[in-house]
């Protein structure tokens, strides 16, 4: 009986031990499984970053940045927006997947992504539309900015996104509005130079 006691024990002490093995294999897996992640989401932000300033071609600029959106961000209904020569309005440059005839002109102050411009800060929704949201807003998920010397040249605004994304802005998500703010203002400000400057023949 002791015999038959004392084994029950070891193997008592073998299946704990075993539980514990298997609790430490998961959460060397799981910390593994994140490292791998970062790593892709750095790959990705260097990649966004190399293509933004890989050509002065406007088009090309314009089709990276949605791509980044699209296939990064999670969002195939964005726009584009550029601020006039006098601070005073925003023009569509582009969309995807909304209809610009409804913002192809925004009073730079005006809804949720004039006034994003004004104070130069991503504006992220978090719960219900604010009162001066546009009708054009109804969707809005998110507004970038578009920053070069502190001044604000643009936006990118976000309306709804992909299924997948279960309409949550990650982290990863606000590193990507971050590059977007300055690399994709600086790249479309050169792009817009250097197609002037074609235009003028120099």
């Amino acid at each position: 009986s002791e015999e038959v006691a004392r084994t029950r024990r070891e193997q008592g002490r073998l299946q704990t031990q075993l539980r514990d093995i298997e609790q430490e294999n998961q959460r060397y897996s799981a910390q593994y499984v994140e490292v791998e992640r970062q790593n892709t989401n750095l790959a990705n932000l260097y990649v966004a970053s190399y293509r933004l300033h890989g050509t002065l071609d406007r088009d090309e600029v314009v089709t990276v940045v949605q791509e980044i959106l699209a296939n990064l961000v999670g969002s195939e209904e964005s726009a584009i927006f550029e601020a006039a020569a006098d601070g005073s309005t925003l023009a569509l440059v582009a969309a995807t997947g909304i209809d610009p005839g409804t913002c192809r002109s925004i009073a730079v102050g005006q809804g949720l992504i004039g006034r994003a411009v004004v104070s130069g800060e991503p504006w992220i929704r978090s719960a219900a539309l604010p009162a001066e949201a546009q009708p054009y807003e109804t969707e809005l998920t998110a507004c970038i900015p578009l920053l070069l010397d502190g001044r604000a040249i643009g936006a990118i605004a976000l309306f709804r996104l992909l299924p997948q994304k279960s309409g949550v802005i990650e982290a990863l998500d606000r590193e990507l509005f971050e590059l977007l703010a300055t690399h994709a203002a600086t790249a479309l400000y050169c792009s817009a130079r250097s197609r002037t400057e074609a235009g003028a023949g120099v």
